[in-house]
């Protein structure tokens, strides 16, 4: 049985959703693939004409709240139009949670779009709603960037909401590239790699996004130790907290450690440690994950910002 792809395209109002939903359309060339249906939840200032839709090969339909939008409705949307591929321009104030896709389709991406001119307003005043749709974005666009410097402090952040996530920036062309491509803060040919407090969060992000800098590699840092009982015998986690969101959403992001070397640790103490950054398969996640052999283990005073600064 073909399952019908469905394409969520996310974001705050007016952040090129719909935009982007016309240039997939025409310039695309979905209409000489098959049939479009475009499930429409909200209305911004463009609008997908149904001059333009018939042109294209495509069907619109408008849905006003999340209590329509049903695994029953969208099996009967299927059946109605026969669609090759869904597109679902979701309103960013309902709960992707809480959408469901009934047998037959199968959730192929979701893109969030961001507006760099409501960005900082929407980052710092909505923020748990912010990290809603990025944590299940497989793609996030910034659209109408012109400055990447205004966009560089928030790369922590952004990962630690979501690693996996591909970010780009667009410009008014529609043309893409990276979003963050600044300078490490720290230097990676060092035989010792330092990483000062508040860079922490950089560090952690890029020995998952880029391993292969880091493999065997020497790094010494301040961290906090975690030790529980569900961790191999003579092993500890070290790492930091950080708030993505808001104070009830503190996350401890770390390494596993596999020796203490004798240094008496309590948990919640905070040490000071140089260790060899190896990276080993790991039967829970299915894939290599970063592993710390000590060299030394200080320990040390909590530090004065526990938390991880993520603007």
């Amino acid at each position: 049985m073909m399952e019908i792809p469905i394409f969520v395209v996310n974001g705050f109002l007016d952040a090129g959703k719909t935009t982007f939903i016309l240039d997939a359309i025409e310039k695309d060339g979905f209409d000489k693939r098959g049939r479009t249906l475009v499930i429409e939840c909200e209305e911004g200032e463009i609008e997908l004409s149904s001059e333009i839709a018939q042109l294209h090969n495509t069907a619109v339909v408008k849905i006003d709240k999340q209590d329509d939008l049903t695994p029953e409705y969208l099996s009967e949307l299927a059946t109605r139009f026969l669609p090759d591929r869904v597109i679902l321009e979701f309103n960013c104030m309902w709960n992707l949670k809480e959408l469901y896709f009934p047998e037959g389709y199968r959730l192929a991406q979701v893109i969030t779009f961001i507006d760099m001119s409501t960005f900082e307003i929407y980052f710092n005043n909505m923020r748990q709603k912010f990290k809603d749709m990025i944590e299940f974005s497989d793609l996030v666009v910034f659209n109408r960037c012109q400055d990447l410097e205004k966009l560089a402090p928030y790369q922590t952040g952004m990962k630690l909401m979501n690693s996996s996530a591909q970010f780009v920036v667009m410009d008014e062309d529609g043309t893409t590239k990276k979003a963050f491509e600044e300078p490490l803060p720290y230097d990676i040919n060092q035989d010792i790699i330092k990483i000062e407090p508040d860079d922490y969060g950089r560090w952690y992000i890029d020995t998952f996004d880029n391993p292969e800098r880091y493999r065997g590699k020497v790094v010494e840092f301040d961290a906090l130790v975690t030790l529980s009982k569900k961790l191999p015998k003579g092993t500890f986690f070290a790492g930091r907290y950080a708030m993505t969101c808001c104070a009830s959403d503190v996350q401890l992001y770390g390494h596993l450690c596999k020796d203490t070397l004798g240094v008496k640790l309590k948990n919640k103490c905070w040490i000071h440690i140089v260790a060899t950054l190896e990276f080993e398969y790991s039967e829970e996640y299915q894939e290599e994950e970063g592993v710390l052999y000590p060299k030394s283990i200080k320990l040390i005073a909590p530090l004065k910002n526990p938390i991880l600064d993520l603007r």
